[in-house]
């Protein structure tokens, strides 16, 4: 027993279906008639024409897999989307495809910390703790500041304003 192939007006109409075009709209396009597509595409896609089923089936299965993402897809294309950007001297570019392409690699965690210190509720011991560990952490960069004591009856009626900048060494 042979297997019958598809018409070319059936082929017409699985490849419009393929494409997403309603069984109506496909069935006119293939050259059927607008009177009956209606009834023609209902038909064309019932188990009455497993072929038909089957040829549709096959042809968004080979379109999805054509657009199919992939990692190794997506980053050779961050590479050569790179490879361009340096070609033409878009170093920015470059570098923002390079880092894309290292976050898709799964090479960057995203992370963030939140850490909260309220000066209100530790001790003056504890305040000058967390500002020695800061300037460690942060390698220096934060200035050695120096203790001013007060008394509690000055903080609590001072009123704070931040300090005018100096033009003086300007």
């Amino acid at each position: 027993m042979t297997a019958k192939k598809l018409t070319s007006k059936q082929e017409k109409f699985a490849q419009n279906v393929a494409k997403g075009m309603s069984k109506k709209d496909a069935a006119i396009a293939a050259g059927y008639s607008k009177k009956n597509a209606t009834k023609a595409g209902y038909f064309l896609t019932s188990k009455e024409n497993p072929k038909i089923q089957e040829k549709i089936h096959s042809l968004q299965l080979k379109a999805s897999k054509k657009v199919e993402l992939d990692l190794a897809t997506h980053l050779t294309d961050l590479k050569d989307i790179r490879e361009g950007a340096l070609r033409s001297g878009a170093w920015s570019a470059a570098v923002t495809a390079e880092v894309a392409r290292g976050k898709a690699a799964g090479l960057y965690v995203n992370r963030s910390e939140l850490t909260v210190n309220r000066v209100d509720v530790m001790s003056k011991e504890e305040v000058l703790e967390r500002m020695k560990q800061l300037y460690h952490e942060t390698g220096g960069i934060l200035p050695v500041g120096k203790v001013i004591e007060l008394e509690k009856e000055e903080t609590e009626n001072a009123e704070y304003t931040l300090p005018k900048r100096s033009t003086e060494n300007i």
